[in-house]
Order: structure tokens, then sequence, then C-alpha cells
């Protein structure tokens, strides 16, 4: 998902901070999420999210770092922004060089694009993803997607040095992390629990908000994997949950945000099946029509319109193959 107005901090017509500034229920805040009265809040994905756990980069595109001692960064998002990480890697870690793993939860452009610039600038670094990630990243085809829409021609694939499967737990020294496969945004994705914290990196496993705080669900390659991946999601019941863009969540406002993700993702597939009914099987129109009422008339969507538009035709197609 490329955020609206691109490398700039703007949602729309508001500045980023005016939108924490209006709705009373978002802090732009640079941590730590919970405050001594352990306060539930949604925030800004910057600063300390926990003891050890940061957000930094943008909150329009955000990644997390976990240090201790082998620091891990989770998704390095767009091309444009890897020099900003070496910054932020060299304030959070006093070296950047420090920095022993790059995890991602999918092979999106936009969660993986800064991936080669990291590796060539961290000669330690090693990065793992889901190992159909790991051939999507080797694939002329992909590479040129990401290319097209990261408007960035540098990103050259990328090599994983680690396959990260379902079940997997890896000590990082002070923190350890649970790999959980959680396929239906795209089949390559993976999420990320810290026991510990009771935190969660999930990617778009879990949908995005709107600007109205709305839950917008992704499911691009199947409705069917992305309902039960979120269900075992919501099993966690986690403290912390970082959103793919903008937000961090934190207390009852993470524990209930899968709950409801799950409820909107049914809602969604149940407006696509009758519009198709009602467009007769006509899967442009429906796409026409979710975008004019979604997009156009909202005005909420935090997203660009090329990179929109190719995910409503995915989450249609989606739904009209059954998948």
């Amino acid at each position: 998902m490329l955020p609206k107005g691109g490398q700039t901090e703007t949602i729309g017509a508001l500045a980023l901070q005016d939108l924490f500034a209006y709705d009373p229920l978002i802090r732009d805040r640079r941590g730590p999420a919970f405050t001594e009265k352990g306060i539930a809040m949604i925030v800004a994905s910057r600063g300390e999210i926990a003891e050890g756990l940061f957000g930094f980069g943008k909150p329009e595109l955000p990644a997390f770092l976990l240090s201790g001692e082998r620091p891990t960064l989770f998704d390095d998002v767009m091309t444009f922004m890897g020099p900003l990480y070496v910054e932020g890697l060299r304030d959070l870690l006093g070296d950047e060089q420090r920095l022993s793993f790059n995890f991602l939860t999918h092979s999106h452009f936009d969660h993986c694009g800064a991936g080669p610039f990291l590796k060539r600038k961290i000669g330690r670094l090693q990065t793992g993803a889901h190992p159909l990630a790991a051939d999507t990243f080797r694939k002329p085809g992909a590479i040129a997607l990401i290319r097209s829409l990261g408007e960035d021609v540098s990103f050259d694939g990328l090599e994983v040095d680690l396959l990260l499967e379902d079940g997997m737990e890896i000590d990082l020294g002070g923190f350890a992390i649970q790999v959980i496969a959680t396929p239906g945004h795209t089949r390559d994705s993976i999420s990320f629990y810290i026991p510990e914290l009771r935190a969660l990196i999930a990617g778009e496993a879990v949908g995005v908000y709107d600007g109205n705080r709305t839950i917008h669900p992704e499911y691009l390659s199947s409705y069917g994997d992305y309902l039960h991946s979120l269900e075992k999601l919501a099993a966690l019941e986690p403290e912390i949950l970082m959103m793919a863009h903008y937000f961090t969540l934190t207390g009852p406002d993470a524990r209930s945000y899968i709950p409801k993700s799950i409820a909107r993702t049914r809602t969604f597939r149940a407006r696509i099946e009758a519009y198709l009914h009602e467009e007769n099987g006509d899967r442009e129109a429906v796409v026409r029509r979710i975008f004019r009422e979604d997009y156009r008339e909202t005005g909420a969507i935090l997203q660009e319109e090329r990179p929109y538009l190719i995910n409503l035709r995915a989450k249609v197609r989606a739904v009209a193959e059954n998948r």
C-alpha cells in the first residue's frame, strides 16, 4: 500500500500532524505507547513503542526495530527511505553496522524496497522472508513492477538469506520472535509475534485504516486464506499491534482491532457479491462503483489511486473466483 503523498507526510488534504490533532483518539507520540496508567491509545508509528521496540522512518511508511543482542528490522519499505533508515539505525543503535536481521512481512514494493540498499550499506545484514517472497525477488517481472510502483529504478532484486516458515521461533538475544504464516493479502505474507511484549507485526494481513479509522480488508490473493489468517492472529490477543502504515494500537484498541477486521472483511465480501449480482458479473463495473463510493466520495483512503485500483481489482477477482 503506497500512502497518498508518496514521499511527503500528507494524507489527502491533511498534513500528517493535522490528522492526529483532528482525532483525539489518535496520538502523534514519540512513545512509549503505554502511559504509567496503561491507557490504551492509537499512536503514530514512531519513537519508542515499548521497551526495546521502536518505530522509525515515517509513520506512513514505518519500519520497526527490535533492539537486543541481535537487533532486527521489520520491513524496510520504499527504496528512497534507505538513507533515512540508516540514519535512524545509527541514532537508535549507535552504529548501523550492529543490525543483524531485516525481516520482511511480504514482497510488496512498499515493504521491501530499501532492502538492497541496506544490504549494500550493512555488510553483515541478513534478510529473512517467506520462501515465496524469495522467489518473487528473483523474477524480472516482479522487479519491474516494484520499480514502476516505487518510481525508483534502483531496486534490482533482493537476495534472501533466511527462509522464514510458519512456526519458526528465533532467539534474538533478549527477545524471541515467532513466525506466523498469514497468507491472503499475498501468498507470501508472514507476521511476527514477540511474546515478551505481546506485540504483533502483521503487515497488511490485518487490513488498513483509512482517515476515518474505517478498516479496509486487503485480501489480494485469497479471501479464504486471509480470513483464516485473521482468525489465527485474533487468538493472540496482542497488547501492541503495529499496523503496516501510520498507526500502532495498544491495549484494548489492539485487542479489539482484529475481531473488527474480521467483521469488516466478511461485510466487504458480501458487498462485492451483491454488486457483482447487480452488475451481472461485470467486475470492472464493480471496481468503478466501489472506487467512486470509497475513494472519491469519502476522500479518506490513505493510498495513491493507481495501487489502490490494482488492489481493489484483486479483491473483486478473489471474490468473483471464490478464492
